[in-house]
């Protein structure tokens, strides 16, 4: 979330000077950036200020500042209030893909009366009405990168959500795919505590796959075929309504060396693709569970 040049109908503070309506005066945040392996750490952050009306306004209560966080990537949106009192903010880069947005905002925490020395010449002797919620003050802040590669054992977690509906009638599940960030799969109550105890063991997992994720995830394909063979549709343009087709991409880089194309995209059949994606588990199932068998047949005398 960035103001970047928009115009409020009331002064507002900006730490680009020329986009603030505050004579020379400032909006800051204050920080001791440190990067782990796995995180990124804010340490001593604080707001500064060196406005007398912001200030005052803040010893009031009147406005709160809060420092957003935002990958588009992930989908990933927080919220962190923000004081003068320095704190620690850790970040974990696993929430993380791609570019993070911060931004600095104080808004309003109820209705009152702005006005001040401090403003502009075209805003002196002028009162203001601010309601509740209203900017007043911003930093559009800065942008950071954390890049990761999915990891394999990711892949399944990183596309679908499993969940359970106790309405939903035993032996029955459904799919979601248009809930942007995974694909869901809903299922009973009674099928749900079944499949818990089944996917902890690794010898019938790919077993799962058959019968579950490679029909959610070629009704999954099947949509996506259908709305990019619109020459005007391209993977950004899927990936942005399908968040967890980006894990598509980097899986099939990870197994194919190879950057996905359209048009082989377009090529191939979604069932055949999906059952690729995940590693053709129908034959490995058998196998196991083949092996099983044999292991639990008596031996002849």
């Amino acid at each position: 979330m960035q103001v970047r040049n928009k115009l409020f109908p009331y002064p507002v503070i900006n730490k680009n000077l020329g986009l603030s309506n505050y004579k020379d005066l400032t909006f800051d945040l204050s920080y001791d950036f440190i990067e782990y392996d796995d995180r990124f750490v804010f340490d001593n952050i604080c707001f500064v200020t060196n406005s007398k009306t912001i200030q005052k306004l803040y010893d009031e209560k009147k406005i709160e500042i809060l420092l957003i966080i935002e990958c588009s990537y992930t989908v990933f949106r927080k919220k962190f209030v923000i004081t003068q009192q320095p704190q620690k903010l850790t970040l974990y880069k696993s929430d993380f893909n791609e570019r993070l947005d911060c931004s600095l905002f104080a808004y309003a925490t109820e209705d009152f009366i702005l006005s001040s020395d401090e403003f502009d010449d075209d805003y002196l002797d002028y009162k203001f009405s601010i309601e509740k919620y209203d900017i007043v003050a911003v930093y559009d802040g800065f942008n950071m990168h954390a890049r990761h590669e999915e990891k394999e054992n990711n892949v399944v977690s990183s596309i679908f959500s499993i969940i359970c509906d106790e309405k939903l009638e035993d032996g029955m599940f459904s799919v979601d795919c248009d809930s942007s960030k995974k694909i869901v799969i809903t299922m009973a109550k009674k099928d749900f505590d079944n499949y818990k105890i089944i996917y902890a063991i690794p010898a019938y997992q790919e077993m799962f796959f058959n019968s579950l994720l490679i029909p959610a995830l070629t009704e999954g394909f099947s949509i996506c075929k259908s709305e990019i063979q619109d020459d005007d549709v391209d993977f950004d343009d899927i990936c942005n309504k399908h968040i967890w087709f980006r894990s598509v991409l980097s899986s099939y880089k990870r197994l194919f060396g190879t950057d996905l194309e359209v048009d082989t995209f377009k090529k191939t059949s979604a069932c055949s693709f999906a059952q690729q994606l995940l590693k053709k588990p129908f034959g490995s199932s058998l196998e196991k569970l083949s092996l099983q068998s044999k292991t639990a047949q008596p031996e002849e005398e």
